[in-house]
């Protein structure tokens, strides 16, 4: 196939390009496309696929058949020139039909989205240290003393509120004696002297009988999650419902055989181990970004397209919504409580969206740099320990199988494999022998 074609280079790592294709060029695609049409075209006294061309262009219009061929050209040829230009496009290209008349030269115009640039800066230069981590006994406690206060015991008494009791309250709260939004609860189960809510707020409870009322005023912590109550005074309005008397178990090697643990010496042990583990992971995380975000910085890049920073928007919006609902809360509720737009909230995730699209974009740059490859048995293996973990679900067993799950695999492996070439190279172990 013959054509001529120009590449204009446009802002934000896109390309822009002219290809004419001579009218003579477009006659294999004619047929082409003529006899796909005549196939999906159901007419009278022809069988699909034999429709004579002079009634098949009467049926479906002259036009018709010529886009078709446009469409069928604008696919081998804008194949050809990306790969020959050796392009990086990032997905599809939005294609013009610039002209595209009975003998006369086809001419189209793609816009090509393009893998900015990148210039990755001196690995050697970055040094990170890894913290040591250490497991107190004031850390182990503190985990068992939450398992504890899962498996008390709890009885409806009529007695005042004492500091470990369970209670159940309906409250208010106002601003300028104004009741503020979401403020109001009904039932509301808390657990005294554990600190969930602000601080002396429980305190306030403690003396307490049921069906009695009460009125104080508190001021929100400044670090509050809510910015428009954050450092400010309200009056709340509390009713008490009811109080339970909470019983603690005994820590003792029949409290650790109750969780399926032969005694406390092996309860805290376990609980050491996967206190450990868990910090570990957390630093390894810590130390993954920090090495990142300093390689980030004296690496240089081109200029990113909308259509990378659009989407790790989107995607970032997409995991908040998800761990919002796992709470068992509704999008829209938070957005309200927060008193934002999620055209709002997308805006203050760019930032954000432009730090991952970079730090992916300099994984990718490293992964081919350092020619690393990715057998397919590798790929193999990861699916097939997934499926062993997740046997009892079907439709997950499914999923694993689709190409787009295999991609998702292989990027993956692929991330991990830069991790472990930039943490050899970036980051002084204090703890070499652990593994995450």
């Amino acid at each position: 196939m013959n054509y001529n074609y120009e590449i204009k280079k446009l802002p934000k790592s896109q390309v822009e390009i002219t290809v004419t294709v001579p009218w003579a060029e477009l006659n294999p695609f004619i047929e082409k496309a003529a006899l796909k049409l005549s196939e999906q075209t159901k007419i009278d006294g022809f069988r699909p696929g034999k429709v004579p061309f002079d009634i098949l262009k009467a049926r479906v219009g002259e036009m018709k058949i010529y886009e078709e061929a446009a469409a069928l050209a604008v696919e081998k040829s804008y194949v050809e020139i990306a790969t020959k230009e050796k392009l990086e496009p990032l997905g599809s290209p939005q294609i013009n039909f610039e002209k595209l008349a009975a003998n006369n030269d086809f001419v189209y115009k793609a816009i090509v989205n393009l893998v900015p640039e990148i210039k990755i800066g001196d690995i050697k230069s970055v040094k990170i240290k890894e913290k040591e981590i250490k497991v107190t006994d004031e850390d182990i406690n503190k985990i068992i003393e939450e398992v504890r206060n899962q498996k008390a015991t709890e009885v409806l008494e009529n007695k005042a509120v004492e500091k470990g009791d369970k209670v159940e309250i309906d409250f208010d709260i106002f601003r300028d004696n104004v009741p503020i939004e979401s403020g109001a609860q009904k039932k509301y189960p808390l657990i005294v002297g554990l600190g969930h809510f602000i601080p002396g707020f429980e305190e306030q409870l403690i003396g307490l009988k049921t069906n009695e009322e009460k009125e104080f005023e508190l001021t929100f912590p400044e670090k509050y999650h809510n910015n428009n109550l954050a450092g400010k005074p309200a009056k709340f309005k509390v009713k008490l419902l009811a109080v339970y008397k909470r019983t603690l178990p005994e820590l003792n090697d029949d409290f650790a055989k109750g969780l399926g643990i032969e005694s406390m010496v092996k309860l805290k042990e376990q609980v050491h181990h996967n206190v450990e583990h868990e910090e570990h992971h957390k630093e390894e995380e810590r130390v993954e970004i920090e090495m990142l975000e300093k390689l980030i910085d004296k690496s240089q890049f081109g200029e990113l397209p909308d259509i990378l920073i659009n989407a790790e928007v989107n995607k970032m919006l997409q995991e908040l919504e998800s761990n919002i609902a796992r709470q068992g809360l509704k999008f829209e509720d938070y957005l309200k409580h927060l008193n934002k737009t999620t055209e709002q909230m997308k805006l203050e995730f760019v930032p954000q969206a432009i730090k991952r699209v970079k730090g992916a974009l300099l994984t990718r740059a490293i992964f081919f740099q350092e020619k690393m490859e990715i057998p397919e048995n590798e790929i193999d293996r990861e699916i097939e320990a997934a499926g062993k973990m997740y046997q009892q679900y079907p439709d997950m067993l499914k999923n694993f199988k689709t190409p787009e799950y295999r991609e998702y695999i292989r990027n993956l492996i692929g991330n991990n494999k830069v991790m472990d070439f930039l943490k050899a190279i970036c980051v002084e172990r204090t703890n070499p022998e652990h593994k995450c």
